[in-house]
């Protein structure tokens, strides 16, 4: 007859001061700090990086892709730009050890990030083993990609901070049997990595320009009209989609589809209650 593992026995003394140690820890959930997580996909010069620089204290690390161009003008946020994937480790206990400026982070992008991340590994392994070939990555390598990508998301993620991830776009069939496959577009990341982050996050949004009419009523010689132009306006789809890999934990925009004009500092008000939904947030997004 197999023994059963004995439990380690606890006295009373020291259940009682377990006890209060984890009494002390348990608090409503709101009664702990506000901080986003976000992840933004779009295609390129859509406007992520701007969504990014409207966050407050914003430091935003651009993962080799130079898109900070686009707010240098006017938003001018504080930007690092990191060409390896050892600086990003090293941003990471920066901003751990909390004595900085800053009160929101966006790694822009995360793709970009994923491609430091395997030149890293392969050069890593290259100087292992001369007689590889740095541009072969194998199985086992795009494993070890996979769990430094998961863990760095899940680091930033944790920050006492608002977090933002943007990424670029990639299309996936989804389903099965011919009538049930469709494509669907969510961030350009490996599969495992992808999901890690989706899951890690309270936000996903899809970003992508639309053009739309503008009515406008003039009065001309005392005759009322209506004037109608069409603009291009950035729109961010979160609401459910089957189209789109998009979604929200926050109950203040759960009956929200899109939001025209994303501004980060806008959304981080309206989940915190002390901004009302306005016409920019709209339901009935297709």
């Amino acid at each position: 007859m197999a023994k059963k593992d004995k439990q380690p026995s606890v006295s009373p003394k020291q259940l009682e001061r377990i006890k209060t140690r984890v009494e002390k820890k348990i608090k409503s959930a709101s009664e702990y700090p506000l901080n986003l997580a976000v992840v933004v996909y779009a295609r390129p010069k859509t406007g992520k990086t701007r969504f990014c620089a409207s966050a407050p204290d914003v430091l935003i690390i651009d993962c080799d892709e130079q898109g900070t161009d686009s707010t240098r003008d006017d938003l001018d946020p504080k930007v690092i730009r990191i060409t390896t994937w050892s600086e990003v480790n090293d941003i990471y206990w920066y901003l751990q050890a909390g004595d900085h400026p800053y009160r929101s982070v966006a790694i822009d992008t995360v793709s970009g990030l994923q491609t430091l991340c395997m030149n890293w590994i392969l050069g890593d392994e290259h100087s292992r083993d001369t007689s590889r070939d740095p541009d072969q990555p194998s199985q086992r390598l795009y494993q070890k990609r996979t769990q430094l990508m998961t863990n760095i998301i899940t680091n930033f993620r944790n920050l006492p901070m608002n977090v933002i991830f943007t990424a670029h776009t990639r299309n996936t069939e989804q389903g099965e049997g011919e009538d049930e496959v469709i494509t669907v577009t969510g961030p350009n990341l490996a599969p495992a990595t992808v999901n890690h982050l989706l899951g890690a996050v309270g936000l996903i949004g899809y970003m992508h320009k639309k053009e739309v009419v503008v009515k406008k009523k003039v009065t001309v010689k005392g005759v009322e009209k209506t004037r109608r132009r069409t603009v291009t306006k950035t729109r961010m789809l979160i609401g459910p989609s089957e189209r789109f890999e998009t979604g929200v934990r926050y109950s203040a925009l759960k009956d929200i589809d899109y939001i025209d004009g994303p501004n980060f500092k806008d959304l981080l008000d309206l989940i915190s209650g002390s901004k009302e939904l306005t016409e920019r947030s709209k339901k009935g997004a297709k």
